[in-house]
């Protein structure tokens, strides 16, 4: 039974606990009158680590209540045995894991003539976050909270608020596409100053978040490629990302295969069938990425993650050349929607492309599991046949799920955690697979995810270099007075920008492993990012954003730079003093995982500065912070 489920059950039980009247109809045993019973309603917003008081009132129409007794039926137990009382208090206990728990307690009344009335008061208890658990939610589930969502969000349980986000409506990244003054076209720097905008300014962060990680496994890039000229339609697939990210995967790859954007990047689009007489063979790239990247990985795996053996203690290749052929074939004879001819193409970079038969491969395809497609098959048919065939594979689930919670939650999930999320992308409860709004509450609503649970010696992730950035200017309401996020040099200043990795291998691979971490066989996917030009570069940018960008340090502002605004932090810093200013920013900024060390040192810096240097003594802090190891780490 679901959370929701649940609070409806304790809602009916209540209002059936409550009442009674003293009316001739009273039921009654051998001429005896039974006692009448209510309980009052506590109500359905209880939460753990709360005293609530149970309280029962009992009368009887032809004698006298002899007790009022008390007994827990269900839950963590907070009630020692029987009791005596007209009413009771109990104590809930704190949080032990995410999960709500539910509780019921039976009430007996008892006449003098020893005839009962039994009834029973139910409820939930459902976590409330606190400000800590509030902001290391937050910085998982969004692109770097700000202050003001942390305080709105506290006193929720987790379900909660991704409940609320999950309902948000989506905010298109084609809605804050823009065109340059002065320009007829839209531009490359237009798609990333659109990225910018609707990264700071939407309300459905974790849709961001989620849809910023799906553009890390389902790559596409215009770095280096004819894409650069086509941010429309590089918006558009990014907002394909956003509109199935609570959806279905099978939806979402079928939709990712007939973008243009994605045929453009891995050449299917134009894929003809194979003839000799002019040398065309299918081409092979996209039928080996959707494999190798998108679906089911190199190796066979178990539901856990680990790695299948066969009997020799070797790994098992989950495909071979033969149906990379196959695949190939699937993706022949698509191309641009709306096109004259096959040859006479739209270069219609929004629509999915459409088929032309004639171009189309009718050989047999064979596919993953000894599946074979027919020759005769046409492309839609194949196409449908070979998505649902890749989507059904047994590694789809452990495959994509431990990606989506090492870009979310951790570099490192244990193998059981990677196992029950792939338990519900197989099957939501309601029997649906690759339903994403269902793994993405699994991945946040995990106890190990959460911290509750065994203490695990490696937990959280590097935070990637763009989204330390995001959390800044998202806080600081960093604008330039033009309007526009005009940031050309993504890739030299943090290694990496949206939708601009060097390959379709994204920009940091998965199973990434600096040399330090071998022995203890740990990855770290975001250092392969972390080169000594990239920290430099992410260093001086951080320095340049906090101190040198800060507004309230210049008299005239360029119209065309990016400016943060951190008057309220001086205002806070003037009023409350440092040490109530860094209490705000280890919430804020590290989630309550600020050591004494870190404090310490900034404490240090800060008494570098005269007292009434606000605006340098905000602006250094800040930039501490950004360099800080503990806000590098997502805990």
């Amino acid at each position: 039974m679901n959370y929701k489920s649940i609070l409806m059950a304790s809602s009916v039980l209540l209002l059936s606990a409550c009442g009674g009247s003293g009316s001739d109809d009273t039921p009654t045993i051998n001429g005896n009158k039974i006692p009448i019973l209510s309980i009052a309603n506590i109500g359905n917003d209880i939460t753990k680590n709360q005293t609530i008081q149970l309280s029962a009132t009992a009368s009887d129409n032809d004698g006298t209540i002899t007790s009022v007794i008390w007994e827990q039926t269900v839950g963590h137990k907070v009630l020692d045995g029987p009791i005596s009382a007209n009413s009771v208090t109990v104590n809930l206990p704190p949080a032990l894991s995410y999960a709500p728990i539910e509780y019921a307690f039976s009430v007996t009344a008892t006449d003098n003539e020893g005839a009962t009335n039994v009834k029973t008061l139910s409820f939930v208890a459902r976590n409330s976050m606190d400000e800590f658990a509030t902001a290391r939610l937050l910085h998982q589930g969004s692109m770097g909270p700000k202050l003001s969502e942390i305080r709105k969000a506290q006193g929720l349980s987790e379900q909660q608020w991704l409940e609320s986000q999950m309902a948000m409506p989506i905010e298109y990244h084609r809605d804050y596409l823009v065109k340059s003054e002065g320009e007829d076209e839209f531009r490359y720097i237009n798609r990333i100053d659109g990225w910018w905008k609707a990264t700071l300014r939407s309300d459905d962060q974790l849709r961001q978040r989620v849809a910023f990680a799906l553009s890390e496994i389902l790559v596409v890039s215009d770095a280096n490629s004819g894409l650069s000229a086509q941010p429309e339609g590089m918006i558009n697939y990014y907002d394909l990302l956003l509109k199935h990210a609570f959806g279905n995967y099978r939806e979402l790859l079928e939709d990712i295969t007939l973008s243009p954007i994605m045929g453009t990047y891995l050449s299917h689009l134009g894929n003809e069938k194979a003839d000799d007489a002019l040398n065309i063979r299918p081409d092979e790239n996209y039928a080996r990425e959707v494999m190798q990247l998108f679906t089911i990985g190199l190796e066979e795996l178990n539901p856990n993650g680990t790695a299948k053996l066969d009997a020799q203690g070797n790994t098992i290749a989950t495909y071979g050349q033969a149906q990379i052929e196959g695949f190939a074939r699937v993706f022949t004879g698509w191309t641009f929607a709306n096109s004259e001819t096959f040859k006479r193409k739209s270069n219609d970079y929004i629509k999915p492309m459409q088929a032309f038969s004639e171009y189309h491969s009718s050989k047999q395809k064979i596919l993953l599991n000894d599946e074979v497609i027919p020759q005769g098959y046409g492309p839609e048919e194949s196409l449908q046949i070979a998505l649902d065939n890749l989507f059904n594979h047994t590694n789809v689930a452990p495959f994509i799920t431990k990606q989506l919670i090492q870009r979310l939650i951790t570099s490192n999930p244990t193998p059981q955690y990677i196992e029950r999320v792939a338990n519900v992308f197989n099957d939501n409860g309601n029997g649906v697979r690759g339903d994403l709004a269902a793994v993405i509450r699994a991945i946040y609503l995990d106890d190990e995810a959460r911290h509750f649970g065994s203490v695990l010696r490696y937990q959280g992730k590097l935070k990637e270099p763009l989204l330390k950035t995001v959390q800044f200017w998202r806080n600081l309401d960093a604008k330039s007075l033009e309007g526009y996020y005009r940031t050309w040099s993504l890739l030299d200043n943090y290694g990496q920008g949206p939708m601009r990795s060097p390959s379709v291998f994204n920009f940091f691979r998965p199973d990434y492993q600096p040399a330090q971490l071998h022995e203890d066989e740990l990855v770290a996917p975001e250092l392969q990012i972390a080169g000594d030009a990239t920290l430099i570069g992410t260093m001086n940018e951080h320095f340049a954003d906090l101190v040198w960008s800060a507004a309230e340090g210049h008299t005239d502002l360029d119209p065309s730079g990016l400016y943060v605004y951190i008057k309220n932090d001086m205002n806070d810093l003037k009023n409350e003093g440092v040490n109530a200013l860094l209490d705000q920013y280890n919430t804020l900024y590290f989630a309550g995982s600020m050591s004494t060390d870190t404090r310490q040192a900034l404490l240090d810096l800060d008494a570098y500065f005269d007292d009434d240097q606000y605006r340098e003594r905000v602006s250094y802090l800040l930039y501490m912070i950004a360099i800080s190891p503990e806000f590098n780490l997502q805990y």
